[in-house]
């Protein structure tokens, strides 16, 4: 009886094995978390499958609707200035080269409106493109920035405008209370083509002067405003090239009075004038004195003190 018991104490017991899917239930720690592991990136997996399937049946869908729809396609400037006309955005609208068969889902649409609005030959009126979007309506929106014309010329019986960096625009007219442009006279170079800058350094000096005159203007109150009463921007004796003693660059407004502004902007000091800023304040003083410069005979910026005072008309002051 004794021996039967010894024998049973030294005798093994066989474990029970449950023997799962990956192999042990129960089995080592790490093992547990390899499985978990496993099935959350499994599951990851199966999610982003389904998001491109997904999508690519939604992109699939969308082109065979618009397809079917045959949406026409159309170009929508965002914001335009007040200046531009209808006549001027409609240039800008057919510069895009978009055609109305157009697909709005083509990859290659958007490169291709901007290269066409970046060509100046194309383009013109276009200085900088912020956004092209396009709408499932069939509208293309474009934000850009125009080219605004500061003055006219006119050479080989065609009139041209120049913006404020010298750039050829065609003569579309402008509309709006903003639209006013001054006449340059003098020019002594050849207009190059719409969209490209002219190298005229009368030209530009004369147009320098305008943009520095148009943008304090434009500071103002309306009423204070002395832009719309300039007329012609004389440049025929730059530098003094027909007369040292006559004022190198000469306005004119409305009523023919005469703006003596002198050296270009940043030649002041060899020629021994006022400064920029100095000649501004006095043709804005002046300007003010009399809420008007077309009372005056002529208005000479050029004297640094400025000791005499500008004669009015019929005074019989003028030195012509």
């Amino acid at each position: 009886m004794s021996k039967r018991t010894t024998r049973k104490s030294f005798r093994r017991k066989k474990s029970k094995k449950n023997w799962g899917f990956w192999g042990v239930v129960g089995g080592s720690e790490r093992w547990v978390k390899f499985r978990r592991r496993f099935f959350y990136f499994l599951l990851i997996g199966v999610w982003l499958t389904a998001g491109v399937l997904g999508f690519r049946y939604l992109e699939g869908y969308v082109r065979q609707t618009v397809r079917e729809r045959e949406v026409s396609l159309a170009v929508e400037l965002a914001s335009p200035p007040s200046w531009a006309g209808e006549e001027l955005l409609e240039e800008v609208r057919q510069g895009t080269g978009l055609a109305k068969d157009d697909f709005i889902l083509d990859e290659g649409l958007t490169d291709k409106l901007l290269r066409n609005l970046l060509d100046q030959d194309k383009s013109p009126w276009v200085k900088h493109v912020n956004q092209v979007r396009r709408r499932y309506d069939g509208k293309v929106v474009v934000d850009c920035e125009l080219r605004r014309p500061i003055a006219s010329i006119s050479q080989g019986g065609k009139l041209r405008y120049v913006d404020v960096e010298g750039v050829v625009l065609p003569m579309t007219p402008l509309e709006g209370r903003d639209n006013h442009l001054v006449r340059m006279r003098g020019v002594d170079m050849a207009l190059p083509g719409a969209g490209e800058p002219v190298n005229s350094p009368a030209l530009l000096a004369g147009i320098e002067v305008l943009a520095l005159i148009r943008g304090t203007d434009e500071k103002l109150e309306r009423q204070e405003r002395l832009w719309e009463e300039l007329a012609v921007m004389d440049v025929s004796n730059y530098e003094g090239r027909k007369d040292p003693a006559k004022p190198h660059l000469v306005l004119y407004t409305q009523n023919n009075t005469e703006i003596r502004w002198g050296a270009a902007a940043g030649r002041s000091r060899p020629y021994y004038e006022a400064s920029v800023e100095a000649k501004l304040s006095m043709l804005y003083r002046n300007h003010r004195l009399q809420n008007s410069l077309e009372v005056f005979e002529y208005v000479d910026l050029r004297n640094r003190r400025q000791e005499k005072s500008n004669p009015l008309r019929g005074s019989g002051k003028g030195d012509g």
